[in-house]
């Protein structure tokens, strides 16, 4: 008797999807284990947010192919609020922080639908800072505070694949090393984590493997290690 194919927890088979009248992501395909983090990199316009909000199930950009799978589940038929409920949970660039509402009204609004994840309680035990502001309006906070709090937010659901865009946009180094300091608690935790990131260097020496994208196709594959030590690969994808 042949031994059974372990499946990849997370795949993504050859997606295409437009955005507007635009034909953004041109068949990807790639797969994650669980736990891993990986990097998706690339120069602007290459399809790196397109295709995270593909896999987030966005409306735009709109799926026209192609197959998503989380844990064995089918992904691609599902809307967003959908998705989110079976663990997929999209951090995008603008944060989108509620206006109005305290730090910790964010976090309890996340958890109004089912299934909840961190209670508000372990996730002060992991951002500090964001429990020492529970009663400050989030939007008057800073940007690395309000990428904590955007972040924290995800955790606050059930989260199986966290998807991150741009995390480290604005933020002073020191908030840089703490976002990445939650991220390797996410992933000791098990969480699959998929970062866009214009830092590249920041996000490979964080990821476990990496996916490079060029006019919406995948132009390389491997482990972040491999795009480190290529300094050939990295300057004629990356620019760096």
């Amino acid at each position: 008797m042949s031994a059974e194919i372990k499946k990849p927890y997370f795949s993504v088979k050859d997606i295409h999807a437009y955005y507007g009248e635009s034909y953004i992501v041109q068949g990807v395909s790639f797969d994650v284990e669980e736990g891993e983090i990986v990097a998706l990199l690339g120069r602007n316009g290459a399809g790196k947010t397109s295709t995270l909000r593909a896999l987030a199930r966005l409306d735009s950009p709109a799926l026209k192919r192609g197959e998503i799978y989380l844990g064995g589940l089918p992904i691609h038929p599902l809307q967003a609020y959908q998705a989110a409920g079976a663990g997929i949970q999209l951090v995008p660039e603008d944060r989108r922080i509620f206006g109005g509402l305290t730090v910790e009204e964010n976090l309890i609004l996340a958890q109004v639908a089912e299934p909840k994840g961190w209670e508000i309680e372990r996730i002060y035990e992991h951002f500090p800072r964001l429990g020492e502001r529970r009663n400050q309006d989030a939007v008057t906070m800073s940007g690395g505070e309000q990428q904590m709090l955007a972040v924290a937010r995800a955790l606050a659901r059930d989260v199986k694949l966290l998807l991150l865009d741009e995390p480290y946009e604005g933020l002073a180094p020191v908030i840089v090393q703490e976002i990445e300091r939650i991220l390797m608690e996410v992933r000791k935790l098990g969480i699959t984590t998929v970062i866009v990131e214009q830092n590249a260097v920041a996000a490979l020496q964080l990821a476990d493997k990496a996916l490079i994208l060029d006019m919406g196709q995948i132009a390389f594959r491997g482990t972040a290690k491999e795009v480190l030590e290529d300094e050939d690969l990295r300057h004629e994808y990356l620019a760096i």
